[in-house]
């Protein structure tokens, strides 16, 4: 085997040390192309927190009732539809399945789909509502039927899987009621802090404030702090409800409806009032509550 000079031995060494040093840089330099790539270095916001999101309140409309349209016989007596109500109903699985286009011929323009109940149940119904209400041309609104049985975070996430956040759509709807499958009252103090941790997320989410519907056994108990600052759905059954600035206003259970089976639930909504009280203002955040520590509200 041949043998080398000391000389010729340091060149090689300085070669190979050469050629090492340029493949580490190589290496190197595509795997930090790759990481980049995949955190998005190339674009100069990527590391930045993204902005909230705000809802565009401009998106969010309902066609106007038609004169001489059937929904109107809903209405009670001796009251006419201002020129800013819409009518609506408002449905869940309990309406069972529901011909979309004969309910918009009656000049139905809204409808309030329940969503969720509590945390772990999504109404059967919701999708296949929420899909044919918007065919048919009316616009839907997602609501949930709260309850004090599980956290009001955990409540809210659930909600926004089955409906995320839609700049067309009504503003999120919140049901405070007792009836149902939960029998907890806890005190005032806790039972508000869970709405204010669903209202949060919700709100955040949607970048609207969340429409309040409540049973007056709900107000009797504990009050209704959480309709402070949002928009107020009021129910009365034989005129406009007496708070002037109400934005939705339930006027029956047991209206009749082409394309639904049974009664249901007739609705008026002022679309202004609803988008004007459902906005966030700039830089505002979660409305939360403290509550002086009563078993009862009311």
């Amino acid at each position: 085997m041949p043998r080398f000079t000391p000389e010729q031995v340091r060149r090689r060494q300085i070669v190979a040390g050469a050629l090492a040093l340029l493949l580490v840089l190589v290496i190197g330099g595509c795997t930090i192309t790759l990481i980049g790539a995949l955190r998005g270095d190339d674009d100069p916001q990527a590391l930045t927190d993204p902005a909230p999101f705000r809802a565009d309140d401009a998106a969010m409309s309902a066609a106007a009732t038609p004169e001489g349209a059937a929904a109107l016989e809903n209405l009670p007596e001796g009251v006419e539809l201002a020129a800013d109500e819409v009518m609506g109903v408002d449905v869940s699985s309990h309406q069972q399945d529901i011909d979309w286009a004969q309910v918009a011929a009656d000049g139905y323009s809204f409808a309030y789909v329940k969503a969720t109940e509590g945390s772990g149940f999504t109404d059967t119904h919701f999708r296949q509502n929420w899909d044919g209400a918007k065919a048919a041309g009316l616009t839907p609104g997602a609501y949930h039927y709260f309850t004090l049985c599980s956290p009001g975070a955990q409540q809210a996430q659930d909600f926004l899987v089955a409906a995320p956040p839609d700049d067309s759509a009504l503003p999120p709807a919140l049901d405070l009621e007792f009836d149902g499958a939960c029998d907890d009252r806890p005190e005032a103090e806790r039972a508000q802090a869970e709405i204010d941790a669903f209202t949060a997320v919700i709100e955040e989410a949607w970048g609207r404030r969340v429409v309040v519907y409540s049973s007056s056994e709900w107000r009797e108990h504990y009050g209704l702090p959480v309709a402070d600052g949002r928009p107020d759905w009021l129910f009365s059954q034989r005129e406009r409800p007496a708070q002037e600035d109400w934005s939705v206003w339930q006027l029956r259970f047991d209206g009749t409806v082409s394309g639904i089976s049974g009664g249901v639930d007739i609705d008026v909504a002022r679309i202004e009032v609803l988008r004007e009280h459902a906005a966030i203002p700039e830089g505002e955040g979660a409305i939360t509550h403290e509550i002086g520590g009563s078993d009862d509200a009311g």
